[in-house]
C-alpha cells in the first residue's frame, strides 16, 4: 500500500513538471512565431528597399547618361559662345579704339581725350578738372548747372578740331557734332577747357540788363549778326549806324543795337559779320534812352573780341 501511494505522488509531480514544461514550451514557441513574423516583415522590407534601390539605381544610370550628354553638348555650345565672346571683345576692342582715346600719343589726342573726358563726366564738379582757372569757375559753374546737370557720350567721330600746332595759351575751337562749340586753350601743363567761353558766360544777364535801365556800358558774350530792324525815332541810323542783332545764350536779345558805320569800332564789326554769318563776338554794350526810352535801343561802344574766349 505504501508502493502504490509513492507510485501515485510520483506520478503527480511528473504530471505537475510536465504541464509547467508544456506552458513554457507553449510560451517559448509563440515568441518565435512572433519574432519570425517580425523577421518576415523585416526581410518583405529589404526586399522592398532593394527594388526600390534597383529601380532608382537605373534610373540615376539613365539620368548620368543623359546628363554626360547634356554636357557634351553644352560643353560644344560653351566653346562656340567662347569663340564668338572672344570675337566680340576683339571687335568692341578695335570700335572702342575708334571712338575713344584712352591713352593720348600725341596734341590731337590729348585734346580728345580732353573734350570726351569733360562731357563724360558724370557730375559737375568732376568737370572742374579740365577747366581753365577751376577754383574762380567752381561756383559759376555751380550756379550755372545748379539740378540741371547731364553727361554725355562724345567720340572720336564727331570731334573736329579747328587749327592745329597751338601756341601757349592761344585759344582755338571744337566743334562737336557740327554745332556745339568747346572754346580750348594749351597751357604750360597741357589743354584746357575755356569754361566762362564755352559757356558763353555774362556776369550780368542781358534781360536785367535792360530792366536795370542803365546807361553805364557792360561786356556781354553774344551771337552777332547783321540786323534789318531800324527804330525811325532814332534819327537816320539806317543810313548812319549799322544794326547789329544781338542775342546772348540764353536767347536774350536787344532788337535795336547799332554800331556807327564812319566809326573805327563799327568798321571792325562790319568786316566780321559782312558774310552774313552769326559770329560770337564779346561787345562792349549801354542802353540808349536819347531818341526814346522804349529801352529797344542800344549801342555798341567796343568790340571787345572776336570769339568768346578772351
Amino acid at each position: 500500500m505504501k508502493t502504490i501511494a509513492l507510485l501515485l505522488l510520483s506520478f503527480l509531480i511528473i504530471s505537475s513538471s510536465f504541464g509547467q514544461s508544456k506552458k513554457e514550451s507553449d510560451a517559448k514557441l509563440l515568441q518565435l512565431e512572433e519574432k519570425t513574423k517580425a523577421l518576415e516583415n523585416e526581410i518583405a522590407n529589404i526586399k522592398t528597399t532593394l527594388t526600390n534601390t534597383s529601380t532608382t539605381l537605373s534610373l540615376v544610370s539613365k539620368s548620368n547618361l543623359d546628363l554626360e550628354k547634356l554636357v557634351k553638348e553644352q560643353t560644344v555650345l560653351i566653346d562656340k559662345l567662347s569663340k564668338q565672346n572672344d570675337s566680340l571683345l576683339s571687335a568692341f576692342s578695335v570700335k572702342k579704339d575708334l571712338d575713344f582715346v584712352t591713352n593720348p600719343k600725341n596734341e590731337e589726342d590729348s585734346i580728345m581725350w580732353l573734350i570726351q573726358s569733360y562731357f563724360g563726366s558724370k557730375k559737375w564738379d568732376d568737370r572742374l578738372a579740365y577747366v581753365l582757372n577751376p577754383q574762380a569757375m567752381k561756383p559759376l559753374m555751380q550756379s550755372h548747372y545748379m539740378d540741371n546737370y547731364e553727361s554725355s557720350t562724345v567720340k572720336k567721330g564727331s570731334i573736329s578740331i579747328q587749327g592745329a600746332n597751338f601756341a601757349s595759351d592761344a585759344s582755338f575751337k571744337v566743334v562737336i557734332g557740327g554745332y556745339t562749340i568747346v572754346y580750348c586753350k594749351k597751357t604750360s601743363t597741357g589743354f584746357s577747357i575755356d569754361w566762362e567761353a564755352t559757356a558763353g558766360y555774362n556776369p550780368m544777364s542781358m534781360k536785367t540788363f535792360k530792366a536795370n535801365s542803365s546807361t553805364q556800358a557792360a561786356e556781354f558774350r553774344v551771337k552777332a549778326s547783321i540786323g534789318t530792324y531800324y527804330n525811325y525815332n532814332y534819327g537816320d541810323a539806317k543810313n548812319t549806324h549799322w544794326n547789329v542783332s544781338v542775342v546772348d545764350n540764353a536767347g536774350n536779345h536787344i532788337s535795336g543795337c547799332y554800331i556807327s558805320k564812319s566809326s573805327a569800332e563799327g568798321k571792325k564789326i562790319y568786316e566780321i559779320l559782312k558774310d552774313g554769318n552769326t559770329h560770337d563776338l564779346i561787345l562792349e554794350i549801354k542802353m540808349d534812352y536819347s531818341a526814346d526810352d522804349s529801352g529797344h535801343i542800344a549801342l555798341i561802344t567796343r568790340l571787345v573780341q572776336k570769339g568768346w574766349s578772351k
